[in-house]
């Protein structure tokens, strides 16, 4: 079920988790991490992959709360993207991806969203703010300018 599984090796150190890999996980959390970041059925779900990798029979509850735990875990993370990256999984498959959603013609809807997508990225299209004053900002008093530039320090934010 794991495509491209990269031969990883262990070592035996002294503590309690056993046997670690070259990334430092033990056996199960390198077999977490690939369930997790492989294509088949338990990819992304990390309460799936949990209880396989780990053997829980018990609660879905007690597998969430150890997948979020793990997931929360940055040696894990940077295993699972490192997996993620071996597959294939990069910017230059997602840009295939968005390219073949940009070019086909049988949902049109998504082709727009994939346009939007791409339009963001690229940073083509910025909306235009159209801000007036009713007079000169020589004429306002200090607490009148204030508002006005938190006023626009708000919008901004709100933009972002």
């Amino acid at each position: 079920m794991i495509k491209n599984k990269k031969a990883v090796s262990f070592k035996k150190v002294d503590n309690k988790a056993g046997l670690l890999n070259e990334y430092g996980l033990n056996t199960k959390q390198e077999k977490f991490c690939q369930l997790y970041a492989t294509s088949g059925e338990f990819f992304g779900n990390g309460s799936e992959c949990y209880a396989k990798a780990y053997g829980v029979k018990k609660t879905y509850r007690v597998a969430q709360v150890n997948a979020s735990r793990l997931l929360s875990n940055a040696i894990i993370c940077q295993r699972i993207n490192g997996i993620l990256e071996e597959n294939g999984f990069n910017d230059v498959f997602v840009d295939k991806q968005l390219k073949f959603l940009l070019t086909q013609y049988s949902d049109l809807s998504v082709k727009l969203g994939a346009i939007r997508e791409y339009n963001k990225l690229k940073r083509r299209i910025t909306e235009k703010v159209d801000m007036r004053v009713s007079r000169p900002f020589e004429s306002l008093t200090d607490e009148e300018l204030a508002e006005a530039i938190s006023d626009g320090i708000k919008f901004l934010k709100k933009e972002k």
